[in-house]
């Protein structure tokens, strides 16, 4: 509709090889985002499972963004995709932080203590202000939903996706990574 009268646009460029590329990238970026957070958890805390808990969230959080797209009818693209690489980073923090709080509140349990408190209590002490930094980080691409033309078509996939992604990490950091735990 922006194109002056008599003026068309014929698609010649084939982009599935871009997109195909873009989703190994992608595919790439999660396993390598895994084996970081894995190597350090044991690295730091030495434990195996507690790097079992924070990998868990990285395919799922993702997972809840494409359910959200779908629901809301949104096509996969670059961009869109570029979205979830860029929260991927993000999306993993708040697992690891309750993860060490938990250890750390084990590591102070007296002899005979219940682990089973100890656990409630870290994760209540860290799990609402995880939640809502989260939260504010989701928030934060909210002026990107105000793009018009073309610049709202370009990158209001990747604001969707990143903010899809986000806001189930911040999900997940309350209700699974606690049960995990």
């Amino acid at each position: 509709s922006g194109l002056p009268e008599g003026v068309e646009v014929v698609s010649v460029y084939d982009r599935s090889e871009l997109i195909h590329r873009a989703i190994e990238t992608l595919k790439r970026t999660l396993t390598e985002e895994s084996l970081i957070v894995a190597a350090v958890c044991v690295v730091f805390l030495l434990h195996v499972r507690s790097a079992l808990v924070a990998i868990v969230m990285l395919p799922i959080g993702v997972l809840i963004a494409f359910i959200a797209m779908r629901l809301l009818g949104m096509n996969s693209n670059i961009m869109s995709l570029g979205g979830i690489a860029i929260a991927i980073g993000a999306m993993v923090d708040a697992a690891i932080v309750m993860i060490e709080n938990a250890h750390k509140h084990i590591e102070r349990l007296p002899p005979g203590g219940s682990r089973l408190q100890a656990m409630i209590d870290a994760c209540k002490e860290v799990g609402p202000a995880l939640f809502f930094s989260l939260l504010i980080i989701t928030v934060s691409f909210l002026p990107v939903f105000t793009l018009e033309a073309q610049e709202g078509r370009l990158f209001s996939p990747l604001a969707y996706t990143k903010t899809f992604s986000m806001a189930g990490a911040a999900l997940l950091s309350v209700t699974l990574v606690p049960v995990l735990m």
